[in-house]
């Protein structure tokens, strides 16, 4: 999830390149050398240290010449870069020559940050002992307890605890909390260890994430336990209000799905506008796809016989199978105008609104080209049992968008792209096929139309798919059926731009005319590629 990994990149600490302090003159008579009045601060000791030149680190120290706290323009102290190596003799001599153990540089890191960083328990320790403050922050809100649950630490999160960590510090812009980083990183000790000091387990004000929703994403059902047996609850959302259930579903987490219910998890709960079943009937990203942008979020990958499994849970603990997705989105190829259309497309307008059935429709066809002409077959994340569990649990049918296209038409094909070069037709994608005829047994209206006129037909025959054309014609679709621009299911077939393409499909075209097509309605799609912008005459 963005909100943790970006944060592990933006929270790291600012360390100087070693070429760049060896770069530096390091001699008496060089630029960091002691001086008269006016001269440069005496940076000999911090540079030896900085290159972990100890030889001459000792040297310096026990002439008692260097300025031992002295700091670099970055504000780095010589004991500071003894902390960021790990250097035990030089921190222990620099500390016995009055070296200020809390100095930080200009990002206020100390040298106690970054022995967590190290994870470095001793160093911790004897830091701890000459005086550290476990709680300096950087500017960024980060804390010592916080970088140590990120690294993992157990023995280091124990002794900043034992010397008044503040548990449920959190970070200046994000309010991420420690026990948040050894969640997402998947520490469960130090977790246990944050929770039994009485570390916050609900989300806390400002959190985009409940810990539970990180617990979810990496489905760690043992790190739920810990929380929900520290009082966490099962529907905890942070302030973004991603919802756990949801989230596991999205995350391809299924087993932690199935957890979350049978610990009584809303069924209904959502993230971004997309409930736990519209995730569960088949790929959400569509209408995630300005929440992702927002959070880095990143779907993960359920197998159809688990997809099958969490519709059944989430029916039978009462989810609703007419829920609507809130968030918007256009499905399509190209650039969007003329109301939601591309000129040359058989996309979708506004699909928020879509319910679960529909997006199971349309995961049925993934579309035979977007994935084929890359060398890779299109895998669906829907079949026909899915459809026939959601209807068998109460979803309508006739239930469409904001654009008024049907589940039929998007299993049709309506809004996948399909270009593929030098073929006469499309790979079958029998999914598709199945899932048409489930929707026509259903009843859904094989000539309706959404609101750039396109029928189902439109959109096989702009896929290619051969057999479901031929379903479609032989259950009573209107074969010269016009779109908004005039074209019929035979021109588009003929040929017809898609984006920067120009596809063809000479045996749809075959086909559509041996099923009784009107070949002469409309004109060739290459003149109205000439044409782009105008609207045809119906």
């Amino acid at each position: 999830m963005r909100a943790v990994t970006e944060r592990l990149a933006a929270l790291s600490l600012f360390i100087l390149p070693v070429a760049a302090a060896s770069a530096v003159g390091l001699g008496a008579a060089g630029p960091g050398a002691a001086g008269g009045s006016g001269a440069a601060p005496d940076l000999r000791l911090v540079e030896a240290m900085a290159v972990r030149d100890t030889a001459r680190v000792r040297a310096l120290v026990a002439a008692g010449e260097a300025d031992v706290n002295a700091a670099r323009a970055d504000g780095a102290t010589a004991l500071l870069w003894a902390a960021h190596w790990d250097d035990a003799e030089a921190v222990e001599q620099l500390l016995r020559a009055g070296a200020d153990v809390n100095a930080a540089d200009d990002h206020g890191v100390t040298p106690l940050a970054r022995a967590a960083e190290n994870a470095s328990a001793p160093m911790v320790a004897r830091l701890l002992a000459a005086g550290a403050d476990p709680n300096a922050a950087q500017s960024n809100g980060l804390t010592p307890l916080m970088t140590a649950a990120r690294t993992g630490s157990l023995a280091v999160v124990q002794a900043l605890l034992a010397r008044g960590a503040d548990v449920d510090a959190a970070t200046a812009s994000t309010h991420e909390t420690a026990l948040m980083w050894a969640v997402a990183g998947r520490h469960r000790e130090v977790a246990r260890a944050l929770v039994e000091r009485g570390a916050a387990v609900h989300p806390q004000p400002g959190q985009a994430f409940s810990p539970l929703v990180a617990a979810a994403r990496n489905g760690d059902i043992e790190t739920a336990e810990i929380l929900l047996g520290a009082g966490a609850g099962v529907d905890d959302a942070g302030s973004d209000g991603a919802h756990p259930l949801a989230y596991a579903v999205i995350a391809g987490q299924s087993a932690f799905a199935h957890f979350l219910l049978e610990r009584g998890a809303d069924p209904d709960g959502a993230v971004g506008g997309v409930t736990a079943l519209h995730a569960a009937a088949g790929s959400v990203g569509p209408w995630l796809k300005a929440w992702n942008r927002t959070h880095g979020a990143r779907a993960g990958r359920l197998a159809l016989d688990e997809r099958l499994a969490l519709v059944d849970a989430l029916l039978a603990r009462g989810a609703d199978p007419n829920a609507r997705t809130t968030a918007s989105d256009v499905i399509g190829q190209g650039f969007v105008r003329n109301g939601a259309y591309d000129t040359f497309a058989t996309g979708t307008g506004d699909v928020g609104g879509a319910t679960p059935l529909w997006v199971a429709a349309y995961a049925a066809n993934p579309g035979p080209g977007s994935s084929s002409f890359r060398g890779r077959r299109p895998t669906p994340s829907s079949n026909g049992a899915i459809l026939r569990r959601l209807l068998a649990g109460g979803a309508r049918p006739g239930r469409t968008p904001r654009d008024g296209t049907t589940a039929l038409m998007a299993a049709a094909g309506c809004g996948r792209a399909a270009h593929l070069t030098n073929v006469p037709r499309a790979p079958r994608v029998p999914t598709a096929e199945e899932a048409v005829e489930i929707l026509v047994a259903a009843g859904v209206d094989v000539n309706a139309t959404n609101e750039g006129d396109f029928t189902a037909l439109h959109c096989a025959a702009f896929s290619g798919l051969n057999e479901v054309v031929r379903q479609l014609v032989e259950h009573g679709a209107d074969i010269d059926a016009r779109d908004w621009r005039g074209r019929t299911a035979f021109r588009l077939a003929e040929g017809a731009k898609q984006s920067f393409h120009y596809q063809e499909w000479p045996g749809v075209a075959a086909l559509l005319a041996e099923l009784g097509a009107d070949t002469s309605l409309g004109i060739p799609g290459t003149i109205h590629e000439r044409l782009r912008g105008l609207l045809a005459a119906r």
